[in-house]
């Protein structure tokens, strides 16, 4: 059994002061008048046995804004996934978007005996080390291309992108075989025994093969794998960098050098990297290598960048694509060219919202971080 109200406790949602900061900053309140972090907050530490399920829980997307703004630094999102735990436990129903296809591919990964064609997709010219101490954790990048083809999305070439940057740098990596989903979503939405099948089947995979030290390109990824599987599964015992970390030091030495692009850029902070992690600079700086581009800031960056609006697969609707639509007038009016982030699933709903409403808007170009930087070595055109 569950001890919901230690955990509960754990999130310091106790020491809110009620003065609705978190309320005030969050993009989902700007847009929802139903949804108010402040007043869930007060709903559930002065509830009785009697009171109404909280459904608005289920349209927090997560974004850590309110824990920038917090003087008491309250929790809020872990708490928001606590009681979503809670909820699931009591035989609540989740309102699953994309009829349920990201939940049934987490599902299907969990399963012990996957045996899967993953690595279809790796390029020939794409060198893979020997060494099982370091690995390149894909993600569902292979996946969510099929899955969201109609937006003409293509989150592998930021994968691709940045093992020929890996390879350009000469740090070697291989890749595995049977990988699984990193479970993030499962957790997000409350599903917790879902998220340690996963995060074990992985485990045990990392475990038999010796890995010591994981790179990977998704943030959501670099977030589950560097703090959620030790905090559900304890200490792993393994270092996680993300890409741009990884590539720093052969930047900074001029062992890696990239390219020219002709091009004004924005880069979006996806909020797993940023707000969460704090990696703000490593990745401008990969940007700033690239000869020729020029980048410009969005009128929300940093710490404190909006949210592309995406759920974790669930309840995702109306609210969430006037949150996309108010980053892609960001970007627009920042003047850029193209729109650079390194997170497939704000590509996937950024593209969205923008496919969604056709021509309304001026149209800007969306693209992986990694992906365009490997572009620029390759002399590939960037349209």
């Amino acid at each position: 059994m569950q001890d919901y109200e230690r955990e509960i406790t754990g999130t310091r949602i106790n020491l809110c002061l009620d003065c609705g900061k978190c309320t005030v900053v969050c993009p989902v309140a700007r847009y929802d008048p139903e949804f108010n972090p402040r007043l869930i907050a007060q709903r559930r530490i002065s509830r009785n046995r009697n009171s109404v399920p909280d459904e608005t829980i289920w349209s927090c997307v997560n974004c850590y804004m309110c824990t920038e703004r917090c003087n008491y630094h309250v929790n809020f999102p872990e708490f928001v996934r606590i009681l979503r735990a809670e909820a699931l436990d009591a035989g609540a129903q989740l309102h699953c978007t994309h009829g349920g296809s990201t939940q049934a591919l987490m599902r299907l990964m969990a399963r012990p005996d996957l045996q899967q064609k993953r690595l279809d997709w790796v390029p020939p010219d794409i060198a893979v080390s020997d060494s099982k101490e370091t690995i390149f954790f894909t993600g569902c990048a292979p996946y969510f291309d099929v899955l969201f083809s109609e937006l003409d999305v293509h989150t592998i070439d930021g994968v691709r992108g940045a093992l020929r940057l890996l390879n350009r740098a000469r740090i070697p990596f291989s890749l595995l075989v049977n990988e699984r989903c990193c479970g993030r979503d499962l957790l997000l939405q409350g599903n917790r025994e879902g998220f340690r099948a996963l995060a074990m089947a992985n485990m045990d995979e990392f475990t038999a093969r010796g890995v010591k030290k994981i790179i990977t390109n998704c943030p959501e990824c670099y977030y589950t794998l560097k703090v959620d599987y030790p905090g559900m599964l304890g200490a792993t015992g393994i270092e996680v960098v993300h890409v741009t970390e990884a590539l720093g030091p052969a930047l900074k030495s001029g062992e890696l050098t990239l390219g020219q692009i002709e091009k004004k850029v924005t880069y979006h902070d996806p909020c797993a990297l940023g707000r969460c992690l704090r990696i703000f600079d490593q990745p401008r700086k990969v940007l700033e290598a690239i000869g020729g581009l020029q980048q410009v800031e969005m009128e929300q960056s940093r710490e404190k960048a909006l949210c592309c609006g995406a759920s974790a697969w669930v309840k995702c609707g109306a609210v969430n694509y006037a949150i996309q639509e108010q980053r892609l007038l960001q970007a627009s009016a920042s003047g850029a060219d193209i729109l650079v982030t390194s997170c497939p699933k704000c590509q996937i709903h950024l593209a969205c919202a923008q496919s969604s409403r056709g021509n309304k808007h001026t149209r800007i170009e969306i693209r992986d971080l990694a992906d365009l930087a490997a572009r620029s070595i390759g002399g590939e055109s960037v349209v």
